[in-house]
């Protein structure tokens, strides 16, 4: 079981990593878009779109704490 882990691990967190990527580069495409002045965000703070968006954040705040406690605890 243990070997069969240590083989998961490092998938799972290149899986992870990628994930993060993807997501840190929309977010900041979208944060260059805004200073620009061709996105509206306050489009995403309307009341039917505020919902969506903040649980999307908290899920990537939470994938970025959970991979970094499996990376911190992988490099062991």
């Amino acid at each position: 079981m243990r070997r069969r882990l240590q083989r998961f691990v490092p998938k799972f967190v290149a899986i992870m990593g990628g994930f993060l990527i993807l997501t840190g580069i929309v977010m900041l495409g979208m944060a260059i878009f805004s200073f620009f002045g061709y996105l509206n965000v306050g489009v995403l703070l309307q009341r039917k779109y505020v919902l969506m968006f903040a649980l999307g954040i908290v899920v990537v705040g939470l994938f970025d704490a959970f991979s970094a406690i499996i990376i911190g605890r992988w490099s062991d």
